[in-house]
């Protein structure tokens, strides 16, 4: 824009058709600026190359310096800033320099090569026009130019300053996204990262298999051989899993002894049943250098055609108590019966807390029992 004027100056003087060679080669270096800084933005990988970078950073400020050498052809335009016109040049002159300075802080080198040439060329027109003022203006064009390289200076310090900041604060923001996400002693996902996980199945084919494992004898470990082997042996544990775990599955340890296993049931994928085995055989093998410790597991299996970790999980734990129920190292499939089960468990949920509110719960029957003997005689209607 500032180059525009000073075309239309020249033209308004009679000197057109040398302001617009002058303003389509200003405009030219400006477009190959602009498109090394596209071209910077769109290649992958620059901003992690420091050589490159570099590389880029000399050619922007070489293109400013040839930009700058430009502009102090300005001085030509007005014959050595002896025209009418000259004054308004030099307030261009001075706004450009200011510009450049405000707008490129990050890299002091590029705005200093671009304003020292034609600052430097416009003091020394003004020195050898002889009068005093003109003296005066050239010393002021001069602590101009000193203050617009100082500022150039500080800018960038500033901006480097906070660009660290800024990455700091990003790499740390990642790492306590990252933390939130991570059971720490096992290195497995906790609970809100397998929520995480579990939202990125939504583009992925089902069905899908939930399984809910939690540890038989667990928690004696901790009370008879302390915290740290308790700690030592989960680690281990969630390294056997993962080592049974299909290729592209999700595992997370969601409480104290408890271990999710989620994955995509594809035709090459094993059988929820088979590796339920494989890993209730695995986990229960004794572990070299701990403490002569047996540990056993019970898996609570769900297959879902739809992946909602809510949903996966009841259905799991449901399989899993009634795995638990029949003894150690056993597995449960969620069934049809199993369906039933929950559906009257949450039928009398429901009915029953509607029921106390709305005050309709009552006794029908009453037993009738002899304290002395204990016997109970037939039920007696309310």
């Amino acid at each position: 824009m500032l180059s525009g004027l000073i075309l239309t100056v020249q033209a308004l003087s009679g000197n057109g058709l040398a302001g617009a060679a002058w303003f389509s080669v200003v405009n030219a270096i400006n477009a190959a600026r602009l498109a090394l800084a596209r071209h910077q933005l769109k290649e992958p990988g620059v901003q992690d190359d420091l050589t490159r970078v570099w590389l880029r950073l000399r050619w922007f400020g070489r293109l400013a310096l040839l930009a700058g050498f430009t502009w102090s052809f300005l001085a030509i335009l007005t014959a050595g800033y002896t025209t009418s016109q000259a004054s308004l040049h030099l307030i261009i002159l001075a706004g450009i320099s200011g510009g450049a300075v405000t707008y490129g802080s990050s890299y002091a080198a590029a705005a200093i090569c671009f304003i020292t040439p034609p600052l430097l060329i416009a003091a020394a027109c003004l020195l050898t026009k002889g009068a005093p003022e003109n003296y005066i203006l050239a010393f002021a064009v001069l602590l101009f130019e000193g203050g617009l390289v100082r500022s150039s200076f500080v800018g960038q310090a500033r901006f480097r300053d906070a660009s660290r900041l800024r990455h700091q604060a990003e790499r740390l923001a990642a790492e306590m996204e990252r933390n939130s996400r991570e059971d720490h002693l096992t290195a497995l996902l906790n609970r809100r990262g397998l929520e995480h996980a579990i939202d990125q199945f939504e583009n992925t084919d089902g069905p899908f298999v939930a399984m809910l494992i939690d540890l038989d004898g667990f928690k004696s470990v901790n009370g008879t051989y302390g915290h740290r082997t308790g700690d030592e042996l989960l680690a281990r544990i969630a390294r056997r899993i993962e080592e049974e775990a299909p290729e592209g599955s999700t595992l997370a340890r969601i409480g104290g002894d408890e271990f999710v296993l989620v994955f995509s049931s594809r035709k090459n994928s094993p059988s929820p049943t088979n590796l339920a085995s494989n890993l209730i055989a695995k986990l229960a093998r004794p572990y070299p250098g701990i403490a002569s410790v047996r540990i056993g597991a019970s898996i609570g299996i769900y297959l879902a055609e739809n992946p909602g970790l809510t949903e996966m999980l009841l259905r799991a734990d449901i399989a899993l108590y009634t795995a638990k129920r029949r003894g150690r190292n056993e597995f449960c499939l969620f069934g049809a019966e199993l369906a039933r089960e929950l559906q009257r468990r949450q039928s009398i949920e429901r009915d029953l807390h509607s029921a106390i509110t709305m005050r309709s719960l009552v006794a029908w029957f009453q037993p009738i029992v002899r304290l002395e003997t204990e016997a109970s005689s037939v039920l007696k209607p309310c």
